[in-house]
């Protein structure tokens, strides 16, 4: 009979924990259980190692800046992509980086993020950093400091609002232009700025079969680095499953950059920044089937010259950018989806006109 009173307390006991919530009330033992695909798979690139960037303070990530951090040993590579998102080209990247099991990091215009939020997110939710590329992809060396802030702050907010968090404090400088100024704004605002050590050049070409090489060619002599993409070229979409496939064969490893912490954002462009979202959420309702891309118009740098293009594929209407090349700058054909706007004429260039900025409603930062 002595025993009785313990076994009471242990029924009593029982009964109390039964009256509240479990603990790990999010697992549900009855579902099955869903592995990892990725988990040990030999025949996927995968990602071999995650490095956290501390942005304090500012940072130089890769690249050939003196005092950069540099972290890539031999035979590992940094994936990355520019100037989208843009659903035609982002989306087939997403599912060739899914099918290898790898990651990479996007740096986001904010034109870009403005005209397709949900991308931002479908970019974020596959496990893919996002920074940002500045709001309207302006060479910042061509304008003003005042304007440059403008350019990276409306990029960093918009972004970040359309993703639902706020993004990466990465930076990329479009066509890797900084200057002095622009270097300590970033630094002031903890904000690392990520350069490049390989080069795909897909702004110069558009078969996917000479991107893919571009890439390898460098790789074979740099045995590592930062690579440079941009998903708004249908080549390179087209190219990446089997560039994938290649430096899994050659023995490459992806290391996947992530942030120790968050961007701040300035409260001025958040609120500037949910209005054009929910100004576009309005058309969008109201007009489904109103242009989704916006991009972003050209400011040219001195000696900038016209490239000549060749005859545009059926899908795409043509923009225009330049890209840096050796110590010359060239106009090359960039992509976007059917609704983009009409092309600037190449002679109104030749003859030295500047393009009008954008009338679109998004255009509330300029």
């Amino acid at each position: 009979m002595r025993h009785v009173p313990a076994l009471i307390l242990a029924i009593a006991s029982v009964l109390t924990l039964a009256m509240h919530d479990p603990l790990f009330a999010e697992v549900d033992p009855a579902a099955p259980v869903k592995p990892d695909p990725c988990a040990g798979d030999a025949s996927k690139l995968g990602v071999s190692r995650t490095v956290e960037i501390d942005t304090t303070g500012g940072a130089d990530v890769g690249g050939d800046k003196s005092d950069a951090k540099h972290f890539l040993n031999d035979g590992e590579v940094v994936l990355t992509f520019d100037d989208g998102p843009l659903k035609s080209d982002t989306r087939p990247i997403l599912k060739a980086l899914a099918d290898q099991c790898t990651k990479a990091t996007f740096f986001m215009v904010g034109q870009m993020a403005l005209a397709d939020p949900e991308m931002v997110k479908e970019v974020a939710a596959g496990g893919n950093t996002v920074g940002t590329h500045t709001w309207s992809h302006k060479n910042i060396r061509a304008i003003s400091f005042a304007k440059a802030q403008q350019e990276i702050e409306s990029a960093v907010s918009t972004v970040s609002k359309a993703k639902g968090t706020p993004v990466a404090p990465l930076f990329r400088f479009p066509y890797l232009n900084a200057t002095k100024q622009t270097d300590a704004y970033l630094k002031s605002r903890n904000i690392g700025a990520v350069w490049i050590d390989i080069d795909s050049k897909d702004y110069r070409t558009r078969s996917p079969k000479v991107v893919e090489q571009n890439i390898l060619s460098q790789l074979a002599k740099e045995k590592k680095g930062i690579i440079l993409m941009h998903d708004i070229h249908a080549w390179t979409a087209a190219q990446l499953p089997d560039l994938l496939k290649e430096l899994h064969d050659r023995g490459y490893k992806v290391v996947h950059l992530v942030p120790k912490t968050q961007a701040e954002t300035v409260a001025s462009y958040d609120a500037a920044a949910e209005k054009a979202l929910a100004a576009k959420a309005a058309a969008k309702a109201a007009n489904p089937m109103a242009s989704r891309s916006i991009v972003w118009p050209l400011s040219p740098a001195p000696g900038t010259t016209v490239a000549s293009v060749s005859a545009p594929e059926p899908r795409h209407k043509r923009t225009w950018r330049y890209r840096k090349v050796g110590t010359k700058r060239t106009v090359a054909a960039d992509t976007s989806d059917d609704s983009a706007p009409a092309k600037i004429p190449v002679a109104k260039y030749r003859k030295g006109a500047k393009p009008k900025d954008d009338t679109s409603p998004w255009q509330i930062f300029n």
